[in-house]
């Protein structure tokens, strides 16, 4: 029992000590390829944050507005024809044809 303590702590440690040594506890801070990035970074335009609708979220949900795209109002195109076609209801108890 006491050897399994002692392997288990062992483990635990050398665990906690492979871990610490990763790029996201130790980024490379001078490196060519960071600098480079930053470059990048700093070269992009600003951009403006999106204007919200009205206050509660960026595409203003929750205040009654709809927005749909045009692939969703197809979509929704699409259903409603399906649902004007007429169609036969299904009895109970027989097997579909």
């Amino acid at each position: 029992m006491k050897s399994f303590l002692i392997a288990l702590a062992l483990t635990a440690a050398s665990s906690a000590f492979a871990a610490g040594d990763t790029q996201e506890a130790t980024p490379y801070t001078n490196s060519k390829a960071q600098a480079h990035g930053e470059d990048h970074k700093k070269a992009r335009p600003a951009t403006p944050p999106k204007r919200t609708n009205d206050g509660s979220t960026a595409r203003g949900e929750g205040s009654g507005v709809a927005t749909t795209s045009k692939s969703e109002a197809r979509g929704q195109d699409k259903a409603n024809e399906r649902e004007a076609k007429p169609h036969k209801e299904t009895s109970q108890g027989t097997t579909p044809k």
